[in-house]
């Protein structure tokens, strides 16, 4: 394998995104945070003008000071381009996916890495990995379980979870991990405070670092219009679509200027839905017009933003494709509306692919196939990761999907591989990338655990002195 696993000579400009991104704060005590939480579960008031009362650290115009750009975009493609020339066909198609770690091969929860996980990664060389609540038991665990599976990748991966706050909080789900308890979208929605919802993702951001995650699929950018949507509810910042976009705009600042990819969640908007894709085939009976007035709005400010990801959703729209294929296996959604309409440049995630709304449209080892070829870049959560990746192998030999897709796709993931600090050019980065000089940075996992923090609680309460 080409790439070096020790840190070289590298330039002052990647050493500060190094810096910036890996390393955290001096932690305070062991927090859980849940007090907040459990003290009001009642809807309140809107809260009082944005600022103040702040805590001094995010009162306005003291840590909004915009997306960090410690490198040029166009050094950040030459980069991209220059790994994308060294792979094989079979390490770019490997990239497209995302599996998800359930179980191991006793059927426990998997808590430390296998020999079956080890086998896989080995074979379908995954661009990364989704992590879910059984996944992570305490920080050491978590942290041991991400270090051991990037050490057994031959190239760095995202590592993502679903942390959106309230009902939706990953970190949360056992006792032994002193996550901060994220209040939930529509709480923070209600504080009409970009600010604090800024602050409260940079805190979000801070404890999923200190962990080596790397992506959070985050904010839900869904406007809440159908109050008796079953999957959306609280974990939507509210019904309003201006209110929502200036919550998602922040969030994703506030998620990725500290080193955490956001993935704005579920395109082409999942609001206004009385069933859950989850479980069955969800439409959705708006024309283009009605969804550009409304449901795209926040989306937009989230893209504007900077959102790295955008996540689909497996809702169907017959009035704008004219049947009912779903949004993820839709080209004319994924290709035509975002990439097109809304001019996005940054990754395309489905949603996860063993979802029940996508049963009657393709068998789980095509549906990863058929979201690639409607645009999609990361394929999240297939069924079975190795049947997948020979089934677009096949697809490539066959010319079902070309080469030229394939390698836009990759080059998008590699793109925020750097971002992310995962992979560091050296120091005298040329035009052609020398062999061997590609290198990993040192650790994948700070050195602190910054968790439940007196500053990450300070916030909570906040939220809940402006919405109580």
């Amino acid at each position: 394998m080409y790439f070096c696993v020790q840190l070289c000579a590298i330039s002052t400009t990647f050493v500060l995104l190094l810096a910036v991104f890996l390393s955290c704060a001096t932690p305070g005590p062991d927090q859980g945070g849940a007090t907040a939480e459990e003290r009001s579960r009642q809807e309140g008031r809107r809260g009082d003008a944005p600022g103040e009362d702040l805590p001094a650290e995010i009162a306005p115009g003291a840590t909004l000071p915009g997306e960090i750009h410690l490198q040029e975009g166009a050094l950040l493609d030459r980069v991209a381009g220059a790994i994308l020339s060294r792979m094989t066909l079979e390490e770019r198609v490997g990239q497209l996916f995302m599996p998800a770690l359930m179980s191991d091969s006793r059927g426990a929860p998997l808590t430390e890495l296998d020999q079956a996980t080890r086998e896989m990664i080995a074979t379908v060389q995954p661009g990364g990995v989704i992590l879910f609540g059984a996944n992570l038991r305490d920080p050491e665990q978590t942290r041991r379980l991400v270090e051991d599976l990037q050490e057994a990748s031959p190239l760095p991966l995202l590592v993502a979870v679903d942390q959106e706050g309230g009902v939706v909080s990953r970190l949360s789900s056992s006792s032994r991990m002193p996550a901060t308890a994220i209040p939930s979208a529509s709480r923070i929605g209600r504080t009409g405070s970009e600010e604090l919802a800024y602050a409260i993702a940079g805190a979000m951001a801070r404890e999923l670092r200190s962990l080596g995650i790397t992506m959070n699929f985050a904010p839900v950018a869904d406007i809440l219009t159908n109050p008796e949507n079953p999957v959306i509810g609280t974990r939507a910042f509210g019904s309003d679509p201006h209110l929502v976009a200036r919550m998602v705009a922040a969030t994703v600042r506030g998620l990725q200027d500290n080193g955490v990819s956001a993935v704005i969640k579920h395109f082409p908007g999942h609001g206004d839905t009385r069933e859950d894709t989850h479980y069955q085939s969800v439409v959705v009976e708006h024309d283009l017009e009605r969804l550009r007035s409304l449901e795209f709005v926040p989306f937009r400010q989230g893209i504007t933003a900077g959102a790295e990801g955008v996540m689909t959703a497996h809702i169907s729209l017959p009035r704008v494709v004219g049947d009912d294929t779903p949004a993820t296996f839709s080209r004319e959604v994924l290709q035509g509306i975002l990439r097109e309409d809304l001019e996005y440049p940054g990754l395309i995630v489905t949603d996860s692919l063993v979802m029940k709304a996508l049963d009657r449209f393709a068998h789980p080892d095509e549906r990863p196939l058929r979201a690639f070829q409607a645009g999609a870049d990361l394929l999240l959560y297939p069924a079975s990761p190795e049947r997948s990746f020979r089934r677009i192998l096949r697809a490539l030999e066959e010319g079902e999907i070309s080469e030229e897709a394939l390698n836009g796709a990759v080059r998008r993931i590699l793109r925020v591989k750097l971002e992310r600090g995962l992979l560091v050019p050296p120091a005298d980065f040329p035009e052609e990338l020398p062999e061997g000089r590609f290198l990993r940075p040192l650790r994948f996992v700070p050195e602190t655990v910054q968790m439940g923090t007196p500053e990450h609680l300070q916030l909570v309460e906040e939220v809940y002195r402006r919405t109580s």
